[in-house]
Order: structure tokens, then C-alpha cells, then sequence
């Protein structure tokens, strides 16, 4: 059975998460109007990058338990958008949007891998030069 600071922590990073995704996701669809909903995919890969991230510096004990039941379990459980892009996906493919249909997905499921490359060698980078 959960704690019940953990499920408060969960909520609170669940809270921030949620207003993060949908504050960033709508400045950039707003500024980008296209049929590839780019809010959506700056979102994902930010949230890729910051799950590699955090997944470093957890990995190193640079970060405790409770902080990583707020950050990713909370605040990216709730930030990272990947049910919506698989809708928005759906969505193109059945205005037959093929095209920028499969744009969305190499753009959404290959970068966000490398973000979570990147995510992890940003971690390493700060464990080794700060942390050590």
C-alpha cells in the first residue's frame, strides 16, 4: 500500500505536469499552425529528454526516492503527452492526412528515443562533472 505523502506527491507533480503540458502545448500550436500538431510533439520530446534525464541522475543516487515519485511518476506521468499524440496521429489518418500522419509518428517515437538519449548523457555529463 502506497504512503499517503506519496500519493500527495504524485498528485502535487501530477498537477504541475498537467499545467506544464497544457501551457506549452498550446503557445507553440499557437504559434505553429499546421495539421502536425507540433504542441504535441515538443511536449513529447521534452518530456523524453527529462525522463532520460532524471532516469541518470536517479540511476547515481543524486536524486531520493521521493523526489523521483514526484518528478516521474507525477510530473512526466501527467507532462508527457503520448496518448494525445496517438489520437492527433489517428486523427490525421482519418482526414486522410497519411502524409503528416507518419511525419508525426517517425517524429514523435524516433526523436523522442534520442531525447531520451540525449536526457541520459546530459545526466552522465552532470554526474561526472558536478557530482562525482
Amino acid at each position: 500500500m502506497l504512503a499517503d505523502h506519496h500519493i500527495a506527491l504524485v498528485a502535487m507533480g501530477g498537477l504541475a505536469g498537467a499545467i506544464s503540458r497544457y501551457r506549452i502545448d498550446s503557445r507553440v500550436s499557437d504559434r505553429i499552425k499546421h495539421h502536425i500538431p507540433f504542441g504535441t510533439l515538443t511536449v513529447n520530446l521534452a518530456g523524453s529528454f527529462l525522463i532520460g534525464l532524471a532516469y541518470e541522475l536517479f540511476k547515481h543516487h543524486i536524486l531520493g526516492s521521493e523526489f523521483r515519485i514526484f518528478i516521474i511518476t507525477g510530473f512526466l506521468g501527467a507532462f508527457t503527452t503520448f496518448s494525445s499524440y496517438s489520437l492527433h496521429t489517428l486523427n490525421l489518418f482519418e482526414i486522410n492526412k497519411f502524409k503528416e500522419g507518419f511525419i508525426n509518428l517517425f517524429l514523435n517515437n524516433f526523436l523522442g528515443i534520442f531525447m531520451v538519449f540525449l536526457g541520459t548523457l546530459a545526466g552522465s555529463f552532470i554526474w561526472k562533472l558536478f557530482l562525482r
